[in-house]
């Protein structure tokens, strides 16, 4: 297996920093991932959840979500970054122009991708933020950012519409993630337990939302998995005094499909690598790392298939038959904490007393909560 790198120079001239990714064998790539990781960050869906995309937080995919249209003929997939954002510093909450931000479908259940839709952003130092949608075929369309405002009000959320019935919207929501972050880990810790505070009330994500019909990401088939990239390109180089210039091929730097996969459940010594790596090389490469973490929570073999299934690969798994809900896709109000900590702990509710978000979703696109704005 052959993964990519992103390797930091630093030079004593104009140039202050280049970064270029550069591809090295699995064994040869690991040694050099544990030399530069650093301690786990704060457990959640997956907000700043490995060392490296830790400071990038533009490309950090928070959560990323799948369910079907109330008529049930369009797919609506979701994906949040810049995680715990302050509604104070709105408009320092941009999407970076250098980042490919691709969702991304998989038909066979092999967990390589059939179809994607990829979503590129204009500079936001040059004007309003626009975007690009490219759709699986070729076909693609633009729209407006919804700029972030630090005004009493939010500014209306901006709808875009496609060439076939499609909708986008991109900008500032509410953080449609809820789950009681700190007593997560002082129960871990043992130090105390759940009180049911919402580590993630009152703060904003960057979203991407789209909704397209069925047929375009899963063609005639009855099910579908989906999950989200963050991809940078190849070489990036910085000039004294002057803007970042970026230029070669996509090269992925994040990747999500279930919450709490990398965060929870990879080993903080693999959460590098596991960004940087697809879904098919999940069951021989990481598989082990997740029985290992699930067996130390005191799963059982029966729940760690159950939960097997669900994470390996990490994708949202959506069978159409069935009614959505997670594990059958994500909808923004499923409780997946709860969902996960039952398994977890085979089969014994273990709430965590956050049941719903701090703000109520929308029965209509882009189905986000308005951001909060501040007081």
């Amino acid at each position: 297996m052959q993964i990519e790198l992103i390797i930091g120079i630093a030079r004593n001239c104009k140039i202050i920093e280049v970064f270029q990714m550069k591809t090295v064998p699995l064994k040869a790539a690991l040694p050099l991932l544990l030399a530069v990781t650093l301690p786990g960050a704060a457990l959640a869906a997956d907000h700043r959840e490995a060392p490296l995309i830790q400071t990038d937080s533009r490309a950090d995919i928070n959560d990323v979500y799948a369910f079907r249209n109330a008529t049930g003929d369009a797919l609506v997939v979701a994906m949040t970054v810049n995680p715990l954002a302050s509604p104070e510093e709105a408009p320092t909450y941009t999407f970076d122009p250098n980042v490919a931000y691709d969702f991304l479908f998989d038909r066979n259940g092999n967990g390589k991708a059939n179809r994607r839709i990829r979503v590129t952003f204009s500079d936001p130092t040059m004007g309003p933020q626009t975007f690009n949608v490219l759709l699986p075929g070729g076909e693609s369309f633009d729209g407006m950012v919804t700029e972030p405002s630090v005004a009493a009000l939010p500014n209306e959320a901006v709808i875009n519409a496609g060439p076939n019935g499609e909708l986008a919207f991109a900008g500032p929501r509410d953080d449609p993630f809820f789950f009681d972050v700190v007593g997560f880990q002082r129960f871990l810790g043992g130090i105390g337990a759940f009180d049911g505070t919402d580590g993630f009330a009152g703060k904003n994500v960057s979203a991407v939302v789209l909704e397209v019909p069925l047929t375009t990401v899963a063609g005639g088939s009855d099910s579908v998995q989906v999950w989200g990239t963050t991809s940078r390109r190849r070489v990036s180089v910085r000039l004294e005094g002057e803007t970042e210039i970026s230029f070669g091929r996509y090269q992925q730097i994040e990747r999500m499909g279930n919450p709490a996969v990398n965060t929870a459940l990879i080993p903080a010594e693999l959460k590098d690598l596991y960004n940087v790596s697809t879904p098919e090389t999940d069951a021989a490469v990481f598989a082990p790392s997740i029985v290992d973490s699930l067996t130390a929570l005191g799963t059982d073999a029966e729940n760690i298939g159950i939960l097997a299934s669900v994470a390996v690969p990490d994708t949202l798994k959506i069978d159409f038959s069935a009614e959505d809900g997670y594990p059958n896709g994500r909808r923004l109000e499923d409780d997946v904490v709860d969902t996960l900590f039952f398994f977890i702990f085979n089969q014994t509710s273990v709430p965590d007393g956050v049941d719903a978000n701090d703000k109520a979703f929308l029965d209509h696109f882009p189905y986000l909560a308005a951001p909060h704005q501040p007081e």
